[in-house]
């Protein structure tokens, strides 16, 4: 038998399991907190499985919260850390291809384990390191491969989100699918249409976010997985995908979109490249249910691109200065940032935005003195007295004028000044 020394954060959690195991119930580690300790990764959350039941754990420690009971998950306060504890389960038929109709609890690991998605998560780590595997997911993890327990068909129609996760470890883990495992996506990718947009939106964030997100999005294309969705998936945006990946571009395109920082940024990005329209990639945040803050963010950036792909092709140098700087005023700097990071990344119209164009734009960027209105050393009311007018839609005309002039270098930001500059426009 393999033993494993324990990270960090499961040796805070080892006096949990011993609790467990002192009062005779079977306890252990599971989850991905057992295959990312084998992988050497950072662990995010330490779950443990046991053959307690619920009312039985809740007897065993002072400070629990019963998050799950009907799933049988009490969650553990240990130390100021949370750690779900589960009991044995076996699962009765799936409704919905999503969540069982009941639970039925057992006192072998080995049916919990069985009822779990991928080998690789079907592993368990005891209290003194010695590592249970089953089903074969060290060595699926050793040679790099997904594998589904058991019988695919039957994870995947018992609970269809299960496709999404296999693409999401793909990309995540640098892994290849094993034929049945990958056979069995194709055959019941339809059955996504019985999941939420917004879980489907959590797996597709989740993709994105990981060290591989060319990876995933390969294997999404590959699979037509966002052709099966519950709600209609903007074609242009599905599509553009999927040519792009059967036509070989997306390898280029897309081989620095790792080094973009932003999830958000990564997601304006693809668009950008796959050159999706504004109206599709509105379209698409609204059917995965994305937040209106990061609807707005994303096709923010989308949009400068639109406009300096159009400006950049017809004016000179002194006009495009102008132009950007009416940009970041417009949407502000930290879109504008955002959309030379996604343009230093991603070679999306290469022959337009040279390496000496960004450098010039970002030198701009940087040395703007202001950026909005709130920064002008004068306000509506300094304007309306100084010019002994009643207030109307001058104002607004006059502080936009005196801000561009601020941003461009013209004018200093002192009141005197931008007053008298006022005075010359009666």
């Amino acid at each position: 038998m393999m033993r494993l020394s324990f990270p960090e954060p499961i040796l805070s959690a080892l006096p949990i399991v011993q609790r467990l195991r002192e009062h005779h119930f079977e306890a252990v580690f599971v989850g991905g907190a057992v295959r990312d300790s084998l992988l050497g990764l950072p662990i995010k959350d330490v779950d443990i499985a046991t053959s307690a039941r619920p009312e039985q754990v809740l007897e065993l420690f002072e400070r629990c919260i019963p998050t799950g009971l009907q799933h049988g998950t009490i969650t553990v306060i240990h130390e100021d850390v949370t750690y779900e504890v589960t009991t044995f389960r076996q699962e009765s038929a799936y409704e919905a291809h999503r969540k069982p109709e009941s639970v039925l609890y057992i006192t072998e690991l080995d049916g919990d384990l069985l009822r779990r998605d991928f080998t690789m998560n079907a592993m368990a780590l005891a209290e003194d390191g010695e590592l249970y595997d089953p089903y074969g997911g060290m060595h699926d993890l050793l040679n790099k491969t997904i594998r589904s327990v058991g019988d695919p068909e039957a994870r995947f129609q018992e609970d269809a989100l299960r496709m999404m996760r296999a693409v999401r470890f793909i990309g995540v883990y640098q892994l290849v699918p094993a034929f049945r495992t990958w056979r069995a996506i194709i055959r019941h990718r339809e059955l996504l249409e019985f999941i939420a947009m917004e879980r489907v939106q959590v797996e597709l964030d989740k993709m994105l976010a990981g060290a591989d997100p060319q990876r995933a999005l390969r294997y999404v294309a590959a699979s037509e997985l966002l052709f099966h969705l519950k709600e209609p998936f903007p074609d242009e945006a599905a599509m553009s995908m999927k040519e792009a990946y059967q036509s070989g571009k997306a390898r280029n395109l897309f081989s620095l979109l790792h080094e973009v920082e932003s999830i958000d940024g990564r997601w304006a990005a693809i668009a950008i490249a796959l050159r999706i329209s504004s109206d599709a990639a509105k379209q698409a945040l609204q059917v995965l249910r994305f937040s209106n803050s990061r609807s707005k963010f994303i096709l923010t950036i989308i949009e400068i691109h639109k406009c300096m792909e159009i400006r950049s092709k017809q004016a000179d140098i002194n006009e495009l200065h102008a132009f950007w700087l009416d940009i970041i005023i417009r949407f502000g700097k930290l879109e504008a940032g955002e959309w030379l990071m996604v343009m230093r990344k991603v070679h999306a119209a290469p022959e337009i935005f040279s390496s000496d164009l960004l450098n010039r734009l970002n030198g701009w960027l940087e040395d703007i003195p202001v950026t909005s209105l709130k920064q002008l050393k004068i306000s509506g009311r300094d304007l309306t007295s100084h010019m002994q007018k009643d207030a109307g839609p001058w104002v607004k005309e006059f502080l936009g004028r005196l801000l561009q002039m601020v941003a461009l270098g013209e004018l200093e930001n002192q009141k005197e000044t931008l007053l008298k500059q006022a005075s010359q426009w009666k």
